[in-house]
């Protein structure tokens, strides 16, 4: 449209080419930030003759073709304001000039002509330009986010942009029988991790008989068909390296690296770790390394900083007796995921004996972005290690004796961003602790008798998960009175939801998953989550000496689910298992959920989070840069559930921070476009450049 003469003034923009990434950009919406006297109102000293800038618009460089234009803010009084300018061009090779007309009639812009019909959502702060009452879901899909944290970026659910609900139902499980894959003998495990695609579970033992023991890695692509047996694959680990690697307690997942916990070789305890380098084939030893930390103790479950592992001791093995469980063991080992694996100097030990007697003997560890906690298996006694001071000091950690809460064992916790839930081992005394409060101060500290939730016998757990609302306990074995008719395994399942009272039975259910998909699921041992799906480790059904190999998979989501955009997510998700994802991004489709995650946590500050999917690849940006890509494709699920900010539609996840912006579009942007984005984003006022006022007629 052209422009009438009715401005009395007008600044020359230069636009900053050099910021422009690769190629051209075309119908841009370009970030305006300007400040200068002379763009105070006529009441401040300056020119803009109305007080709320609504005389305000933008030209092309001929000075006639005007622009539409979204005035976000408008400050007469010091000169500054920030609009969203629609760019029919933004040159890569030389810079672009635009010229911002004020002082006369009113402009003419429309904020609704920036966003074009690419854009389903646009909202600036709490403000929307552009709702997503018209959100179409196909192969194609980018959420963008500009957002500053005031919360750490590690270990915990922060979402930033979803559509994304998680189910009220409890009744969602399926079964299949992996323990005949690939030829082996792949039952018995000791809970499970996930990489971002497939889930790899820990080999225990075959029987009942320690002597069993095994390295049968079990694992499942996620994006198969969870009944179709070529989605399964196992590889035997066993002398990796020419060491006696058998036997493993959990592992974790450091953005590369899968890393088995050592537990024992049926002679004795061992420390021979064992990783697995994911950008390899799974069943080719080259792929796999291990080493002997030359501490032969009975390591169960490990945590994760975002850069050491820490091993969580049990049993003492150096007394020289065989598998004895009458000595118990607080030697962390801590393992530098940065440094040489082989190097002796990468691993390191500290005795929680050191700090109380009954410190010792673990089961899990978890992490709340700054502190790791060790998990009692038996003695109440819950230590706690501040990842901001030296390993080697006493003083960097601290214990707290719940026996008085009557904690009794524990196998694993979980954490929902507050709360500390301990996994009840064989009973069902749940207690949880509010990492906002002192660690030494009973008041942070709570109990919950959940016997008999639902009409179940809920007691007795061994690991647990959260999905972004409720907190799920793993069902192991059970307390079973003399004369009772019943096995101590069972799959009692118990949820508590986040949204009620910890102490209120309303808040809790349970649901009997015993028999599903024909299949006698019974006996499992902690597990791991893909973003929908949560996958129990296959151990013992309580019929016969043998081990059996049934995943029991819970979907927590079905179809209510199609994007979500995290600041950071949460890793331990499992019990015995350990992550730190840092930012991700999650989509879910038809054949299960694609996820792609930075797993490094942010710094503090301002950061651009971009996801993109285009049918084929999913990637993940931050600030600019590809941190993670994966190929995947599939449609989005679609659904009627709205599209949330700073939170889950039904959850109790919620980002800890400011949002500046966010967009959600429905095509595929390039990279060259995002990395564009973030440079505009980050510094407006480089990439755009106020020139000299001149009047005009």
């Amino acid at each position: 449209m052209s422009a009438e003469t009715v401005a009395a003034y007008r600044s020359r923009l230069t636009i900053d080419h050099s910021r422009v990434f690769n190629t051209d950009q075309r119908d841009f919406p370009l970030l305006v930030r300007l400040s200068a006297p002379t763009l105070r109102s006529v009441g401040g000293g300056g020119h803009v003759a109305h007080p709320q800038g609504a005389d305000l618009y933008f030209t092309q460089a001929d000075g006639s073709t005007r622009l539409a234009h979204e005035l976000v803010a408008y400050d007469g009084a010091q000169g500054n304001l920030e609009a969203w300018v629609k760019v029919p061009q933004l040159s890569c090779r030389e810079d672009g000039v635009l010229y911002l007309y004020y002082g006369g009639a009113a402009a003419a812009g429309s904020s609704v002509d920036v966003w074009d019909g690419d854009y389903s959502l646009v909202q600036h702060g709490d403000m929307a330009a552009a709702g997503a009452d018209g959100l179409a879901l196909g192969e194609e899909l980018t959420v963008e986010a500009w957002v500053q944290g005031t919360k750490s970026g590690a270990e915990d659910l922060q979402p930033l942009v979803s559509k994304w609900a998680v189910l009220e139902s409890f009744d969602t499980f399926s079964a299949y029988d992996a323990g005949a894959t690939d030829g082996l003998d792949c039952v018995g495990f000791y809970g499970a991790v996930f990489d971002g695609r497939h889930v790899y579970f820990c080999p225990i033992r075959s029987h009942r008989d320690r002597t069993t023991v095994h390295a049968n890695v079990l694992r499942y692509d996620t994006q198969g068909d969870f009944y179709d047996s070529q989605s399964w694959e196992a590889h035997d680990a066993r002398n990796t390296d020419g060491l006696n690697t058998v036997c493993y307690y959990g592992a974790a997942f450091d953005g590369r690296y899968v890393i088995f916990t050592p537990r024992d070789d049926s002679e004795g305890y061992h420390s021979r770790v064992l990783r697995y380098d994911t950008h390899k084939d799974f069943k080719s030893a080259a792929s796999w390394e291990a080493h002997d930390a030359n501490l032969p103790h009975s390591h169960q479950g490990v945590a994760f900083d975002g850069r050491h592992l820490y091993f969580c001791p049990g049993y003492d093995g150096e007394t020289g007796e065989s598998l004895n469980e009458g000595t118990l063991s607080g030697k962390v080992l801590r393992l530098d995921t940065q440094a040489d694996f082989r190097d002796p100097a990468t691993y390191r030990v500290f005795d929680t004996k050191t700090l109380a007697e009954d410190a010792v003997c673990f089961d899990g560890g978890a992490f709340d972005g700054r502190y790791i906690y060790f998990v009692p298996l038996t003695t109440g006694m819950v230590v706690q290690y501040d990842t901001r001071g030296d390993f080697a000091d006493a003083g960097s950690w601290r214990t707290y004796d719940a026996k008085a809460l009557k904690m009794q064992m524990n196998v694993g916790a979980v954490f929902d961003g507050r709360y500390l839930y301990f996994c009840s081992y064989t009973h069902s005394n749940m207690i949880r602790y509010d990492t906002q409060g002192d660690f030494a101060d009973d008041s942070n500290w709570q109990t919950f008798d959940a016997a008999n939730t639902s009409g179940l016998d809920t007691g007795g757990f061994d690991g647990g998960f959260y999905d972004g609302c409720f907190i799920y306990f793993v069902p192991w074995t059970r307390q079973v009175e003399a004369g009772e008719d019943k096995s101590v395994y069972h799959c009692n399942y118990l949820r508590y939801d986040t949204r009620g009272a910890f102490d209120d039975p309303q808040s809790w259910s349970g649901h009997d998953a015993s028999a599903v998909d024909g299949l006698k699921s019974i006996g499992y041992n902690a597990g791991a989550f893909d973003g929908r799906y949560f996958y129990g480790a296959p151990l013992y059904d309580g019929e016969g000496d043998k081990f059996h190999g049934k995943v029991l998979r819970y979907d927590t989501l079905g179809k209510q689910g199609s994007f979500s955009l995290r600041y950071c997510d949460y890793g331990h998700n499992g019990g015995l298992y350990a992550a730190v994802p840092g930012p991700s991004f999650l989509i879910n489709t038809a054949r299960g959920v694609l996820g792609i995650a930075a797993h490094q946590a942010l710094t503090p500050g301002w950061h651009y989070l971009a996801g993109v999917y285009n049918g084929q690849t999913l990637k993940l940006f931050v600030d600019g840069r590809v941190v993670a890509e994966r190929a995947g494709s599939g449609a989005m699920q679609d659904n009627e559930v709205a599209v949330s900010i700073g939170q889950l539609a039904n959850g109790t996840a919620q980002f800890h921070g400011q949002v500046g912006e966010v967009r959600v579009a429905q095509v595929a942007r390039s990279d060259d476009w995002l990395k564009t984005a973030y440079q505009n984003l980050v510094d407006a006022k480089g990439f755009v450049r106020l020139g000299d006022e001149e009047e005009v007629e």
